[in-house]
């Protein structure tokens, strides 16, 4: 399932809306991995994926139902629920390495801070490729060819290829991720109630039609959420320069185009 860290990661950046400040001291930081919550924060990734929750790039025959979008946000919720305490841990020690960057520290220093992170990022690590294994497992066969004819998770699609944005440019994009993701709750909610609906009747003994017509109360939430999908996207693309839109690698990890 590593193919797949570019497409759970992508909506990524909501965890670096904190700014950040270059170093007093001359020694260079940049090759250092100090976002270090965004590959694994994912409350936004449930909104954003761009092949679950949403499936906007999906095409209309083999588009997700609502039952596995509902199924999807369950997985991204007990994911969240379950691994709290490390992504609390996570956050608290970015924003020491943050605050010791801004203060001038060393690099020594800096590195020193985010050795603490290590061992957590291992265990997110695990619990990450379980979700991204379980999502994949709740596409049909033919969903998962798609995604994979279209690349996913290319090689060269690491979370790196967000160095290539600016701070400012970070904090736009984050911005904007929030206020889709705050924009898109209702109808998530709406997602979820309608499979727990559909899941309850069938367990009843209700009979396909009946089933089918439950789950259709959650259409207009997914049409709802698609369109906000493709609105981001564009507004994404409006803060990258000419060339960053050139960058196939950059857009798909930031839009999942």
């Amino acid at each position: 399932m590593r193919r797949f860290a570019c497409l759970i990661a992508l909506a990524a950046l909501a965890a670096c809306s904190s700014e950040s400040t270059a170093p007093a001291s001359t020694e260079s930081l940049d090759d250092l991995a100090v976002d270090l919550v965004q590959q694994f924060d994912a409350t936004n990734a449930a909104a954003m994926d761009r092949a679950g929750i949403g499936g906007s790039e999906f095409p209309d025959s083999l588009k997700l139902t609502a039952e596995q979008k509902a199924r999807i946000q369950a997985l991204h919720d007990a994911y969240q629920v379950a691994n709290q305490a490390d992504l609390a841990a996570l956050r608290a020690i970015e924003l020491e390495v943050q605050a010791a960057i801004k203060a001038g520290k060393t690099r020594e220093q800096v590195v020193a801070i985010l050795a603490k992170a290590e061992p957590i990022r291992a265990r997110l690590s695990a619990s990450m490729a379980k979700l991204q294994a379980d999502i994949w497992a709740v596409y049909t066969p033919a969903q998962q060819a798609w995604i994979t004819s279209r690349g996913r998770g290319d090689a060269s699609c690491s979370r790196d290829i967000l160095k290539l944005l600016t701070p400012e440019q970070a904090r736009q994009i984050a911005a904007l991720k929030d206020a889709f993701a705050e924009s898109v709750k209702g109808h998530l909610a709406t997602i979820k109630a309608v499979g727990e609906e559909a899941r309850a009747a069938a367990q009843a003994g209700a009979t396909r039609e009946q089933v089918n017509a439950i789950l259709r109360k959650a259409d207009a939430a997914m049409a709802a959420i698609q369109q906000a999908e493709r609105r981001l996207a564009a507004a994404i693309l409006d803060v990258l320069t000419r060339e960053q839109k050139n960058n196939a690698c950059l857009v798909r990890v930031l839009t999942g185009a």
